[in-house]
């Protein structure tokens, strides 16, 4: 009768030691694979297979057995296993054919990533360069068009390989955004200037080509189009804000304070049909966008009151009923410092 007390499961059920045992053989045969799949050693804890087999562990440390007893070397050699085991995972000897794979996945596409960003690295170098100097431009743009054409083959590839579930977070992280911005081209001589009406179309017309060129890539895009006045945050939003990762991001940076700017924009654009586009409208105090353009703004780009006052009249705010070209609208409220 002591024997089969001993014998009791915690449960209240008895069994016999064979049935204790082949119960914990298969609890730990379903704990591999869920430990290979997971790489974690804890999911093959003896812990948690004498919970789900019902067994109290003592039994696989040896205890309440007498050390001549033939049973407790069974229960040893089973703990022995699984600490084996537990030492493979590990080390990573042991793996499913699932975790092989996405592991085989993780490896290739980080070789990918790693092709691709000193490539975007030594593009962004050579726009700084040409923005900086526009006598550089033409020298500057053959490298440029090798560059975007190399980075969108190697994008491309990216988006189209095959991807565990534990890999999207890598790959939205690693996102690139694109931003495009007339002030880009404002800058001459390393010196930012708004100057003629001939200027300022030079300007807004490099910056529509180089929106262009972007959108033409054979990648699936999003077009980001920002509205605002000067000093509203568009710009740091631009470097900051977060985008939707499953599309290629471009971001127009411009003020597009009216309905009809916009429309024409979008018009003008109606040849890219798969092109969703979200417009981010700043809403910002005007008390705000005056101290931000005094005291932060560099003297060559502050606007003076007066002209802030006729944007701002000009402003106005998007509806997407109205302008059924938004597909989604995002608010930016920034009503105090």
């Amino acid at each position: 009768m002591e024997k089969n007390y001993r014998g009791t499961l915690m449960s209240g059920e008895k069994r016999t030691h064979k049935e204790r045992l082949t119960m914990l053989r298969e609890v730990f045969g379903r704990r591999q694979e869920i430990a290979r799949n997971s790489g974690k050693k804890h999911d093959v804890s003896i812990a948690k297979i004498c919970a789900d087999a019902k067994v109290d562990k003592v039994y696989l440390f040896g205890h309440r057995l007498k050390e001549e007893d033939p049973v407790r070397g069974e229960y040893l050699a089973l703990k022995e296993e699984i600490l084996k085991f537990q030492k493979n995972i590990g080390v990573g000897i042991e793996r499913s054919e699932d975790r092989l794979r996405a592991d085989d996945l993780k490896n290739k596409y980080d070789a990918l990533l790693a092709d691709v960003e000193p490539l975007q690295r030594e593009l962004a170098y050579y726009k700084s360069a040409s923005y900086n100097d526009r006598n550089k431009l033409d020298g500057n743009r053959e490298r440029m068009t090798d560059l975007l054409a190399r980075i969108a083959d190697l994008e491309v590839r990216l988006a189209n390989s095959p991807k565990s579930t534990n890999l999207g977070g890598s790959f939205a992280a690693r996102v690139q955004k694109h931003v495009v911005s007339p002030d880009m081209f404002r800058v001459v001589g390393g010196k930012y200037r708004i100057g003629s009406k001939k200027q300022e179309e030079d300007a807004w017309g490099n910056a529509y080509m180089k929106l262009e060129e972007l959108l033409s890539r054979k990648l699936k895009m999003r077009l980001y189009l920002l509205v605002g006045l000067p000093c509203s945050g568009k710009t740091t939003w631009a470097v900051e804000g977060e985008v939707a990762v499953d599309r290629h991001p471009v971001i127009w940076d411009a003020t597009n304070l009216s309905s009809m700017d916009r429309f024409r924009l979008v018009i003008s654009l109606s040849r890219f049909n798969d092109l969703p586009k979200t417009c981010v409208f700043f809403d910002t105090d005007m008390e705000i966008i005056r101290e931000r353009n005094r005291t932060l703004r560099m003297p060559d780009k502050r606007v003076s009151d007066d002209d802030l006052t006729v944007m701002r009249n000009k402003l106005q705010r998007p509806d997407p009923y109205e302008e059924v070209w938004i597909d989604e609208l995002i608010v930016v409220r920034s009503n105090h410092e």
